[in-house]
């Protein structure tokens, strides 16, 4: 049976099940869900210090389904997260089925309160309607389906880079490949494993210092809908409970994701076996229950990278960062690497019904070491110490058409605690126009190591903040998306000596011009307060504004060609110095042959930015299962090709990409050093379907 790959949640890290496609599958059907994916997480592209992989996050968007979605059997996390259907929506559904038996056609969906023909019929291309298959035995069938698949991953930049220069102090002690293999396997719907492992760029691979082959393994077993076993994971997992507060990963809904997107639609436990060193959880995880009651409990621990220090009571303290590059190239990263753990443990526990959800979650972090915080005074309420313990209350509740949603939770370390709170409603005023609102306040003794809730900042605390999310139908052919951010840092952060304020602006319009003709055009505003920077010192606070203008035509003319054309403008407003800006503008091309299952990814980029501060964002087709946001800055050209093929059981990409400077005779500094204006990269991957 044709398979097709779903956008699946925003939840972090989920179990990988790498799909198989016949010949008949479209490429091109790929492609264009990549790009959704794209649009719902370019708004954390301001955050990103450097190319950016999403491969860890892949894992959230992809997974293989067997054919069509049935929506006689459809459960709520498939609902939210892969039809994008509305709590109402879902609410509605159950309740018609409940009312009038199972559905005989999807065009039943334009009866239900919520659902249009344009849902029904957009909808149609995802699901199916088919008799539910009652009193099944899951252990008659545990075998009964089952596939396992293998992918092998390289990649390398093609230049001489510094820290490969033989002899050379401190430098790499490995070669320049990136080699990454996954394995899974799956029976049914009941069972599945996987294995991962990754080599990064630089280190040793089967010698010196990794004797054991890869630098990183990831694995699972995960057995899941066994009676009242919901789910059970041994090895890496994820763990998504209410908004994020306590626990959630980095990619659980971002702001501008539409009105809707604001609200966090939890998995629990996600088995996952990344292909990177990531922030998942290795051990134990289990969630029992039915319907109505559910219970999870989960143990697990963590190592991390850092250097380590004797205090004057003689005990060892932990000097790092929690989060870890995963990166052991050099003798000084070596050292460095597992300095300590952590362990966490605790227990969530969910009340649902049809139109409101209780949970309860508590948790408890304790590391080996004593961790210590940097001796800034903007540092004076990160965690410091040997433990911390958490607390949260979240809840959901239909109203009508108006969903009201919210976590609060308190963090207690030693003799201090803090609080936070996220409290949102989306509002459908009607089938043309939505509103969302979403206020949040974390004190900055609030403790979340874990926690991914919506903020400004990279962490949940020390802030203060109201978001308003509003989507309108303007007519059959276009629509206008518009979001707001206000926000106030209540104490001081980095490069910014006072509490601060901050906001963003942002609205997006969208014009189906005709059925092959779409054009967006996307505007955002950015203020925040910093301090300046004149002749390399910081001195005092002041706002620094950001406009930042995207203008994209997408186009198919035929059947098996893609063009989409992409204007970008920034527009920099530094405090006491003249305004900067930056510019890029790209024209892709996607050619999809279907007859003989090959497809051709091509990008020519021009781009131009008058510094560093002013670079620009932009996604990349890349392997499957990688997801990249490439930063342009400087002056320069920009291009990649990508050739996709697949036959019988094997899938084969492979991508070259390269990148010329107009304003430097020198790539970057240290030991990525480049000698020269070009910086080349080459990819390929193999994936082998074995069913």
């Amino acid at each position: 049976m044709k398979n097709k790959i779903f956008l699946i949640t925003l939840i972090v890290n989920a179990l990988l099940l790498i799909p198989t496609y016949g010949q008949e599958d479209s490429i091109m059907e790929r492609e264009n869900l990549m790009e959704e994916i794209m649009e719902r997480l370019e708004n954390q592209f301001d955050n990103i210090e450097e190319i950016f992989d999403f491969a860890e996050d892949i894992d959230i968007y992809l997974q293989n389904e067997n054919g069509r979605i049935n929506l006689n059997q459809l459960d709520a996390e498939v609902a939210y997260n892969v039809l994008h259907l509305t709590d109402y929506q879902y609410y509605q559904l159950l309740l018609y089925i409940e009312k009038y038996g199972e559905l005989v056609s999807i065009y039943e969906l334009a009866a239900i309160d919520g659902f249009d023909q344009k849902l029904a019929e957009k909808l149609s291309k995802f699901v199916e309607v088919k008799a539910t298959q009652k009193g099944k035995n899951p252990f008659v069938a545990f075998f009964k389906k089952s596939k396992s698949n293998l992918l092998i991953r390289y990649r390398q930049v093609v230049e001489p880079q510094a820290g490969y220069e033989k002899g050379r102090e401190g430098g790499y002690l490995g070669n320049p490949m990136r080699l990454t293999f996954k394995y899974s396997f799956t029976s049914g719907e009941h069972f599945a494993m996987a294995l991962s492992g990754e080599k990064d760029a630089g280190e040793e691979f089967f010698k010196g210092t990794q004797k054991q082959g890869f630098d990183h393994y990831g694995w699972f077993l995960n057995f899941k809908n066994i009676g009242v076993l919901k789910n059970c994971v041994i090895g890496d997992y994820t763990l998504s409970f209410g908004q994020g507060l306590m626990l959630g990963g980095r990619s659980m809904g971002v702001k501008g994701s539409g009105a809707a997107g604001v609200r966090r639609f939890p998995a629990l436990i996600r088995a996952t076996a990344p292909m990177n060193e990531s922030t998942n959880f290795r051990g134990t995880a289990v969630t029992l229950g039915n319907a109505y009651y559910t219970g999870t409990i989960f143990y697990s621990h963590r190592f991390f990278d850092g250097e380590s220090s004797i205090g004057e009571d003689g005990n060892s303290w932990f000097e790092g960062s929690l989060t870890s590059t995963g990166y052991h190239r050099t003798d000084k990263e070596i050292e460095t690497q597992n300095t300590t753990r952590n362990r966490v443990y605790g227990a969530h526990f969910q009340v649902k019904r049809r139109i409101f959800e209780l949970g309860i979650t508590g948790l408890n972090t304790q590391f080996v070491n004593p961790v210590t915080p940097g001796g800034e005074l903007y540092q004076k309420y990160r965690f410091a110490g040997r433990s911390v313990a958490n607390g949260s209350f979240d809840y959901k509740v239909i109203l009508h058409k108006t969903i009201l949603f919210g976590e609060a939770g308190m963090s207690f370390q030693q003799q201090k605690s803090g609080f936070g709170i996220v409290q949102g409603a989306i509002f459908d005023m009607d089938p043309r126009s939505k509103l969302s609102f979403l206020f949040r306040y974390y004190s900055p003794q609030f403790i979340s190591l874990n926690g991914s809730a919506i903020s400004a900042n990279s962490s949940c605390n020390n802030e203060l903040g109201c978001y308003l999310a509003a989507d309108f139908v303007l007519g059959r052919k276009t629509s206008l998306f518009f979001n707001a951010d206000y926000y106030h840092v209540t104490w001081l952060k980095f490069h910014t000596d006072k509490p601060s304020y901050g906001g963003e602006l942002q609205a997006r319009f969208c014009c189906n011009i005709t059925r092959n003709l779409v054009f967006n055009l996307k505007y955002k505003f950015v203020q925040k307060e910093q301090n300046s920077r004149i002749n390399d010192y910081y001195q005092s606070v002041n706002k620094i504004n950001k406009h930042i203008l995207h203008a994209t035509l997408s186009c198919t003319p035929v059947s098996w060609l893609n063009l989409k054309t992409e204007a970008d403008w920034l527009w920099h407003a530094p405090p006491n110095l003249p305004f900067k800006q930056g510019f890029l503008i790209f024209q892709d091309i996607g050619i999809q042959v279907d007859k003989i299952s090959l497809g051709i990814k091509m990008r020519f980029a021009l781009f131009n930015t008058d510094s560093y501060d002013e670079r620009q964002y932009a996604y990349e087709q890349d392997l499957l299962y990688t997801f990249t946001i490439n930063s342009y800055y400087g002056k320069g050209v920009r291009y990649y090709f990508m050739v996709d093929y697949q036959f019988a059981f094997v899938s084969i990409q492979a991508r070259f990409a390269q990148t010329y400077f107009d304003d430097r005779a020198v790539i970057s500094s240290g030991l990525s050093k480049i000698e020269g204006n070009t910086k080349s990269e080459v990819a390929l991957q193999i994936i082998f379907h074995m069913n």
